[in-house]
């Protein structure tokens, strides 16, 4: 927490003294329209960007919150330890995905389906490691959800860019965000229905298939935009 004050203070700062490039004026609208989608733009954003939003962050929470939490009793002894690995692998395949995103085509209307894919795969890689519950399948699951994590996160910022004018930027943006946060509630959901009787393995598979059909309804939005 300290180090992310820091940071924030420091970007503070910065931001302070940076030059202007918007002008403020009144628009006569209530601020709450900043956040609409343009008519132009709305097909594209409901068939090919609302997908993949929520799996951003639900990838991510189910590479280092619930594989970590199946992996309690398996992990050496040292499960904290274990949950921060997984937290390093996922985060940080993320970020390296993210740094190779234009070599994998993310930069261009592929990326949505490349993250999806990646996506698909690492709700199998996570149904594979909740059945065998060893380190290195979770270890596997956890990169390859973090490469579709990295990836979708990507894409649909990339996507955003090219939907918004320069007075929706900023709306889209915040909206994809606002979306992308409802996978932090995967975690949560899944414990729930596996209170009520579901394994993980099933519904990590569920996943898979969840997100297959997301693929199949972004590329026909592709094609149709």
């Amino acid at each position: 927490y300290a180090c992310n004050a820091a940071l924030a203070l420091a970007a503070a700062a910065v931001l302070g003294v940076a030059p202007e490039t918007r002008q403020p004026h009144e628009s006569g609208r209530p601020w709450w329209t900043d956040l609409a989608v343009p008519p132009q733009s709305r097909r594209r954003f409901l068939l090919a960007v609302l997908p993949v939003a929520p799996w951003v962050f639900g990838a991510a929470g189910s590479a280092y919150a619930v594989l970590p939490a199946l992996m309690t009793d398996r992990a050496g002894g040292i499960p904290i330890a274990f949950s921060a690995l997984m937290c390093v692998v996922a985060l940080g395949v993320g970020f390296a995905v993210q740094q190779a995103g234009r070599a994998l085509g993310a930069d261009g209307p592929r990326g949505v389906a490349i993250a999806l894919l990646l996506l698909i795969a690492g709700m199998g890689a996570a149904a594979w490691a909740a059945a065998v519950l060893t380190v290195p399948a979770a270890l596997v699951a956890a990169a390859v959800l973090g490469a579709g994590y990295g990836m979708a996160l990507l894409a649909g910022l990339q996507e955003i860019q090219r939907l918004a004018g320069p007075d929706d930027l900023a709306g889209m943006t915040a909206l994809f965000y606002s979306l992308s946060y409802l996978g932090f509630g995967v975690p949560a959901v899944l414990a729930f229905a596996f209170a009520s009787g579901q394994s993980y393995p099933v519904m990590f598979g569920a996943g898979a298939v969840v997100a297959t059909g997301c693929l199949v309804v972004s590329l026909l939005g592709g094609r149709r935009s």
